[in-house]
């Protein structure tokens, strides 16, 4: 208590009372602004909170305190309040962040969302329960897994999981990757390295790669490489749900249609599978088809009106799996009809058991082919709900998760598991609010558990195959998304496109590799062609937009404002350079005609674009008649040729400029000042300008400035041009008065201060010097000037 007082007293006397504190450690914004500053130094910093005073250390200098900077100030001072506190606290923040169940089950509201949540999770069991069947069906294992899977998974995340509306459990992605690594690689009787061995040689392979699929997750969450997630786009992941959904459904008409063929798996899988249900259609069976058929009548309206009203209201497949339960059981089908069940597997529970070391080798690249997938896949899930819902997402936390649950299915004899989208969907449309959710639809799986072993035989094949054709409509999101609007979004289609035709040719896995690569490569080649655009100035504004999207845009004369889209770096350089060097082509003129010019803008013409430049240049209307010559815009024809003094590069929207972009910057300021027009950086961030800084760019150009908008760039190159032809040997300025020659020693001069006010004032001339003799002067001089496209 001594030490506590003690410690308060002294940052009292250092602090000392809060008017103090306020008018010693906040100073005003140099800016003009209202928004206070808080003063710092590089050993200690002294922040006053509403709620307590603390000490933080290695702020930067001056930090403004708007929105982002005050969100920093806090981290700074919560990280800095954390040190002080004792180690139990600490502790009980690391069982936080690893069991979130601690987190929202002690506030966890119960008359606001236990409703919502018993309703989701009966919705979300009731769907799990024939789908885990189904995927157990498609992968080859007993279906009793495929459920014993989904009750795993759902309370180990309902435990460990960061987001609210995500369901794990059984998933078409690993049904059809086990499948595959089966039909690859029957093995033989192997002898496990423990006491306990399996049955069957395919279950221990089955929970080799899950054991080595486990391990591969938990290790990309502990190293962070929950980043590589930031390289599957949208359309990729669309593209490829739907080539998966093209795989799954010709395996599920194979159990509508009774037939038991040759799955085939690998590249060309598809095409394979199609052929050998064509072949074999001779010997479908009647009660399979219409079972089948009769289930998909039931579900897929119900489906519809679940979609328009945007809740899961009716739970049609559990309404369809009791149905055929108790027809099955009351009319024997299977004896009187020769319908189809799941009942040629064992329905127990799967015993425990451990892997094969001995296999790892040879099921290494299917594991990381199922990690990877299942990655993907859960990871894209997990992120595009918390996004909708607004609530925080741990993506390396959700990857150790995703392994860990692997890990333990290894152990239980299971198959792998990963998100699934159609679960997921359901937990969302029914007022879910948090992971107990979850926990009631685990409670349906043991209870479905419970009953395997005289319920679940009797389930026919066609109605799970139904019953998954009915819930694919997710899968196929990628057309009407995508493919209705491709002109629209050409990049995202072709990306989705390629990805799904290679899902249907090469197979799930490889497809899926070959769709990222082709994403990022296409994303690539648009970088290397950064969009660029000519900027004009919108009348009595501050403001610079693009030609083409403004109509009352007009381009300042003698400026020519570039605007620049994208980074500048070794890979888009050259396009940028050879795009500047066709807007802005500079080459030498000689003899130029002024009559052309006089034919393209009237003086009235003249004047009445002198008169709209108010933002500018502020004349009277006496001065704007004498200066018929000066047009502060220029006209949007077809093609025309003038005089370009400045090229200003908006950096604006410049993220990063590596070496060769700052040596390609070089060059072209190099090139314009050789030839007489100037060559201004605008808008440039802070990291811009220390690689400019950094590259030596100020030094090898010979300028000091970079201006912080375009319009300080603009009033800067006219204020430099209007000074450049006061002298009457360097004015280009025409004076005339409503057609009369200016008196001897009459001549007109701008002068622009800091207010962006001119001056004009009259000096005295030799007399006998006229207008049609400065023209003919004017003529025989040789100028540089740039050709350009204004109408782009």
């Amino acid at each position: 208590m001594l030490r506590k007082e003690r410690k308060a007293d002294k940052l009292k006397d250092m602090l000392g009372s809060s008017e103090s504190f306020r008018s010693s450690d906040t100073i005003p914004d140099p800016s003009g602004s209202n928004i206070p500053l808080v003063r710092t130094d590089r050993t200690s910093t002294y922040i006053k909170t509403l709620h307590r005073v603390s000490f933080t250390t290695d702020i930067p200098y001056f930090h403004r305190i708007d929105k982002y900077n005050e969100e920093k100030v806090c981290e700074y001072e919560r990280k800095a309040s954390e040190l002080a506190l004792p180690v139990s606290y600490n502790l009980k923040k690391l069982f936080r962040r690893v069991f979130p169940i601690l987190r929202w089950f002690p506030r966890y509201r119960v008359k606001r969302w236990l409703i919502g949540d018993l309703l989701s999770g009966i919705s979300v069991g009731l769907l799990t329960i024939p789908l885990s069947l189904a995927f157990a069906v498609c992968a080859g294992q007993p279906p009793i897994n495929g459920l014993y899977t989904s009750f795993v998974t759902t309370v180990l995340y309902c435990l460990l999981g960061t987001t609210q509306h995500l369901s794990y459990g059984a998933s078409a992605f690993t049904a059809l990757l086990i499948a595959k690594s089966i039909s690859h690689n029957e093995t033989q009787e192997a002898d496990s390295d423990s006491d306990c061995s399996p049955t069957c040689p395919r279950e221990l392979y089955v929970i080799t790669l899950t054991f080595v699929a486990g391990i591969v997750l938990i290790s990309m969450g502990i190293f962070r490489l929950s980043f590589l997630r930031t390289y599957i786009s949208k359309p990729v992941l669309n593209g490829f749900k739907a080539g998966t959904a093209l795989h799954l459904l010709a395996i599920l008409l194979s159990l509508i249609l009774g037939i038991d063929p040759s799955i085939h798996h690998g590249p060309l899988s598809f095409v394979h599978n199609c052929k050998v249900i064509i072949e074999n259609i001779t010997k479908t069976h009647a009660a399979s088809v219409i079972t089948g058929l009769a289930a998909l009548a039931f579900l897929i309206p119900f489906k519809i009106i679940n979609f328009i009203y945007s809740r899961h209201l009716i739970p049609t497949e559990f309404i369809a799996i009791v149905v055929s339960i108790w027809l099955s059981y009351w009319l024997e089908l299977e004896d009187s009809h020769n319908l189809r069940l799941i009942n040629n597997y064992p329905f127990i529970l799967p015993r425990p058991s451990l892997p094969s070391f001995s296999l790892i080798s040879s099921v290494a690249a299917d594991a990381f082919a199922v990690a990877l997938v299942t990655f993907a896949v859960s990871i894209s899930l997990g992120r595009e709900n918390s996004k909708k819902h607004n609530q925080s997402y741990h993506p390396h936390q959700e990857t150790i998760v995703l392994g860990f649950c692997d890990l333990l299915l290894s152990f239980l004899g299971t198959f792998a598991a990963s998100g699934v989208c159609e679960q997921t969907l359901v937990q969302e449309k029914t007022w879910g609010q948090t992971q107990a959710a979850g926990l009631m639809a685990a409670g349906l799986c043991l209870t479905a558990l419970l009953c395997a072993d005289t319920l679940l035989p009797l389930v026919p094949r066609a109605v799970l195959g139904a019953i998954v054709i009915a819930n694919l409509g997710s899968y196929f999101e990628f057309f009407w998304k995508y493919c209705f609007a491709c002109k629209k979004n050409k990049y995202e289609f072709v990306a989705g496109i390629v990805t799904f035709a290679a899902v249907c040719i090469l197979d799930i896995d490889i497809g899926l590799g070959v769709g990222i690569v082709f994403s990022i490569l296409l994303t690539l080649h648009r970088l290397q062609k950064p969009s660029s655009d000519i900027l004009g100035h919108i009348p009595n504004t501050e403001n610079y937009t693009v030609l083409s999207n403004e109509k009352t845009a007009k381009e300042v004369v003698g400026i020519k404002i570039i605007k620049i889209f994208d980074s500048i770096y070794y890979g888009n350089v050259d396009f940028l350079l050879s795009w500047i060097k066709l807007k802005v082509n500079c080459y030498l003129q000689s003899g130029r005609s002024l009559e052309s010019d006089e034919e393209l803008y009237s003086e009235e013409d003249k004047y009445h674009m002198l008169l709209e430049s108010t933002q500018f240049l502020t004349l009277d209307e006496h001065a704007l008649r004498r200066l018929n010559h000066t047009k502060l815009y220029r006209r949007q024809i077809s093609k025309q040729t003038a005089d370009v003094h400045t090229v200003i590069l908006d950096c604006g929207s410049v993220s990063f400029v590596d070496d060769e972009g700052v040596n390609a910057l070089i060059y072209l300021s190099e090139r314009y000042q050789s030839v007489g027009v100037g060559f201004i950086l605008a808008s440039c961030s802070s990291a811009v300008l220390k690689s400019l800084q950094e590259h030596g760019y100020f030094k090898s150009t010979s300028q000091s400035l970079a201006f912080s908008s375009i319009h300080d760039a603009v009033l800067f190159s006219l204020q430099q041009t209007a000074e450049r032809n006061q002298s009457p040997q360097g004015s280009e300025y025409i004076p005339e008065t409503n057609g009369e020659t200016l008196a001897e020693g009459d001549t007109a001069e701008i002068q622009t201060d800091t207010d962006n006010s001119t001056k004009v004032e009259l000096y005295q001339m030799e007399r006998g010097e006229t207008v049609s003799h400065q023209k003919t002067d004017l003529q025989s001089k040789k100028q540089r000037i740039i050709e350009y496209e204004t109408n782009l």
